[in-house]
């Protein structure tokens, strides 16, 4: 079963129904379901896919003649082993675009083919510009290596720059399209299986075979066939030339070290030489800083595992590599790992609030379009403390603060209360919106405040968004 990315397919089908050529990029990191949304997207057209892997530039070449061949059937290529030449080969499927109307031809993982034959991007080029330009050829190139793509495929120095005439840059799913993968799962368990997923198509796909969640997390990361049990350390040595020490960082950010400066002292280096490396993680979507949104905030950013399924697997994974191997996986989720996850569980949630809120500004169920969202902390000058606040939303004139509780306690009047304290440091003279998410609900206290400037929202209203749309989850 598919599930999601309606925008992307949607945009691939708007390019397809356009005449002329068409040359999309599709690109994300590893898992992300570029190959699993290009095979959607042919179902039923005249296609040629074809995935490149690490091999010779000729045994490539041989690939895709198959490929043509099997896919496109012809008289010409009837018995043909292989062309002699990209060129030739360029040559051939503009002649198959020229005289049969539409045709895709989608080369996946295209970094490999470009390591095996470095010209490639230029053949390429002069095919788009030459023989092609007036085909009704539709290209798609995809790749997994996010560097190799934004800079060699989309960056100003490629020799394809200012060629493609689309691209998708595929995100990890939000909240509302991952917990779809698990139907008859309690819905705290949804959400909990989507966030230790991080939201990754394919690891959605692993979970969605176990009954519940503790079947998933001991058949995916606790048991030595699972697939997840070393995807983190696999992934970083695939994508970065010094895995050990960017896994000391990403594990010094799991531990609590959020600061630069605790970050170098956790690894044992100094903050100048960080930066390289923390860049370079978020180039690869793992790792983000957040600065605090509104007044009076922290002018220093902090650094956060961006990636759900890194930052679940750093936080526990490590300290239990010996239970593991001992076979004692069952033990390791119930004394290591159940107990403490819903404290891990926590800043997860905020993100999903942040997806919840997000939506209903873009489907206009919330009037107002804010432009910047996020988190604030910062000093109260009144009890000279620090102050937190989960969710800030904010434009010129508007502001919409909200805390999030992933807690077996329900929510009373004295936590709305203790967010408009806190809200008035950063209120600046705009118009003020309160919301409070909550797993366990809210107390009569609260639902008694009747307010049209304070929306609660519980486990029930995050799995039912904008009724008014139909758009049910």
């Amino acid at each position: 079963m598919f599930i999601g990315r309606t925008k992307e397919l949607a945009e691939l089908e708007r390019r397809y129904a356009q005449p002329g050529f068409q040359f999309p990029v599709i690109y994300g990191r590893r898992r992300i379901g570029k190959t699993r949304l290009i095979q959607e997207f042919l179902r039923g057209k005249r296609a040629v896919y074809f995935m490149a892997a690490e091999q010779s530039d000729r045994e490539l070449l041989t690939g895709l003649t198959q490929a043509i061949k099997e896919q496109l059937p012809d008289e010409h290529t009837k018995y043909l082993a292989s062309f002699d030449s990209w060129e030739a080969c360029f040559s051939y499927l503009a002649e198959l675009a020229g005289r049969g109307g539409r045709l895709v031809l989608a080369i996946d993982e295209y970094p490999y083919l470009a390591k095996a034959n470095p010209s490639i991007s230029s053949l390429l080029q002069k095919a788009i510009d030459g023989r092609w330009r007036d085909t009704e050829l539709y290209l798609i190139l995809c790749g997994s290596s996010m560097s190799f793509m934004e800079h060699q495929v989309l960056g100003e120095k490629s020799p394809l720059y200012g060629r493609r005439t689309g691209q998708l840059k595929l995100a990890p799913f939000p909240y509302y399209e991952g917990i779809r993968f698990f139907p008859g799962w309690p819905k705290e368990e949804q959400l909990m299986g989507f966030g230790i997923c991080g939201g990754i198509p394919k690891y959605l796909e692993l979970f969605a075979q176990y009954a519940s969640l503790r079947e998933a997390v001991l058949g995916e990361f606790l048991l030595p066939s699972g697939h997840l049990i070393e995807e983190s350390e696999n992934l970083m040595k695939q994508e970065l030339r010094e895995p050990a020490f960017y896994n000391s960082i990403l594990a010094a950010i799991a531990g609590g070290a959020t600061w630069l400066n605790e970050i170098a002292q956790a690894v044992g280096t100094e903050s100048s030489k960080l930066g390289f490396y923390l860049g370079n993680l978020r180039e690869l979507g793992l790792v983000a800083q957040e600065k605090p949104v509104g007044k009076g905030g922290s002018r220093h950013g902090v650094y956060r595992i961006a990636d759900e399924m890194f930052a679940f697997w750093f936080r526990f994974l490590p300290s239990c590599r010996n239970l593991i191997a001992m076979g004692a996986a069952e033990r390791t989720y119930d004394e290591r790992i159940a107990p403490r996850l819903d404290e891990w569980f926590g800043h997860v949630f905020e993100r999903i609030c942040m997806e919840y809120l997000k939506f209903q500004v873009a489907h206009g169920t919330i009037q107002e379009l804010y432009a910047d969202y996020g988190r604030w902390w910062g000093t109260n000058p009144l009890k000279k403390q620090e102050e937190e606040i989960d969710l800030v939303l904010s434009d010129e004139t508007h502001l919409l603060v909200g805390e999030c509780k992933w807690k077996n306690d329900r929510i009373g009047a004295a936590v709305f209360h203790q967010l408009e304290e806190r809200a008035a440091l950063i209120r600046d003279g705009k118009t003020l919106r309160y919301v409070l998410f909550s797993k366990a609900g809210f107390t009569d206290d609260l639902k008694g405040l009747v307010r049209n400037d304070l929306m609660l929202v519980d486990l029930d209203a995050l799995f039912r968004l904008d009724d008014a749309m139909g758009n049910h989850i």
